[in-house]
């Protein structure tokens, strides 16, 4: 990271060396005049590269850690006070004004970390984080990633970027090298599980959330994303149960009801279709406990009502109520 070159007082005394020519009379040369010794302060004379900034930024990530992000700005600014040209304390307010929702000024203090040092991964991380164009999300985490090959987050965040722009294979490339340089790292086989999911590779898929889930047990997006994975498979018992967990471990997510809602609606869907062959949904779906497709049907309706009860303002609001009066309408016996 560059820093502010300090200033060094060097003081030299000039001294010139004149000819002493030998006079053809007998006689000495005249003695030579010696320069007085110049008097000069030691702290004048002595140098220090200490960056007196790095007080200051330490202080800020301290708040920035606590998520005291206001109190880490003001730390930062007094940082560049000492030091205006350290671009991680720009990079570092940058974070903090993102954090607070500012993101006209985060892009302002990441622009001059950049212009400072363009290797800056955490000022390239942030315009792709303030970015809403997948493709400039890409661009920027891969200008990061040429200068910090071998920092795993940065081809994690680049694989999610690729994802949302629909570069699958890319995608799988880059969350492949950050497990490779990290394999304990969740976030990636998450993401990675996610990619193999969008290119129908619904075993790998399984098997890098199994993964994420084996490292962050309990990961509510994680479970809801096997429920998913199993459902597209066909496998609704195995569903239900991951819906169930991610709805246990994360009570605040609308859309996990609303895929246990669907889940229960395919299986009762299908025992109704081969209703009077005295097959039970476990033998047919792997459902738990032994249901009829009525009992499930309203299943399907109420997850569904949850769903509207956390989002009633949702686009999809006016479906989904007639959705739930059709559930309800076969769950009575009809159709």
């Amino acid at each position: 990271m560059p820093r502010k070159r300090r200033a060094v007082r060097l003081i030299a005394v000039g001294a010139s060396l004149g000819l002493l020519g030998m006079l053809a009379a007998c006689g000495r040369a005249p003695a030579p005049e010696v320069a007085p010794t110049p008097q000069v302060s030691t702290q004048e004379e002595m140098a220090s590269d200490i960056d007196y900034a790095r007080t200051f930024i330490n202080l800020g990530n301290g708040y920035y850690e606590q998520g005291r992000y206001g109190d880490a700005i003001d730390q930062y600014r007094r940082g560049l006070e000492m030091n205006p040209y350290s671009d991680e304390a720009h990079a570092a307010i940058g974070m903090a004004q993102y954090n607070l929702g500012k993101g006209d000024l985060a892009v302002a203090s990441f622009r001059r970390a950049l212009m400072l040092n363009p290797r800056n991964m955490i000022a390239q991380n942030g315009m792709a984080m303030v970015s809403e164009d997948a493709q400039e999300q890409a661009s920027h985490l891969e200008a990061a990633i040429r200068y910090n090959p071998n920092v795993p987050e940065l081809h994690n965040n680049l694989c999610y970027s690729l994802v949302q722009g629909g570069d699958y294979e890319r995608a799988v490339e880059e969350c492949s090298e950050s497990i490779r340089l990290d394999s304990a790292n969740a976030y990636a086989r998450y993401n990675l599980g996610y990619a193999y999911q969008r290119q129908g590779r619904l075993d790998e898929a399984v098997e890098e959330y199994a993964a994420a889930l084996r490292l962050r047990p309990g990961w509510a997006r994680a479970l809801n994303n096997m429920g998913l994975v199993f459902y597209y498979k066909s496998q609704f018992g195995p569903a239900i149960d991951y819906y169930e967990q991610a709805i246990a471990a994360d009570g605040t997510e609308a859309t996990y009801h609303y895929n246990l809602g669907l889940a229960y609606e395919a299986v009762a869907s299908r025992l109704q279709t081969h209703g009077g062959r005295g097959a039970s949904p476990g033998a047919i779906y792997g459902v738990r406990e032994p249901a009829d497709w009525r009992t499930l049907y309203r299943r399907a309706a109420d997850e569904l009502r949850a769903y509207l009860d956390m989002r009633p303002d949702a686009s999809d609001a006016a479906d989904v109520r007639a959705r739930i009066g059709e559930l309800r309408r076969r769950a009575g016996g009809e159709g």
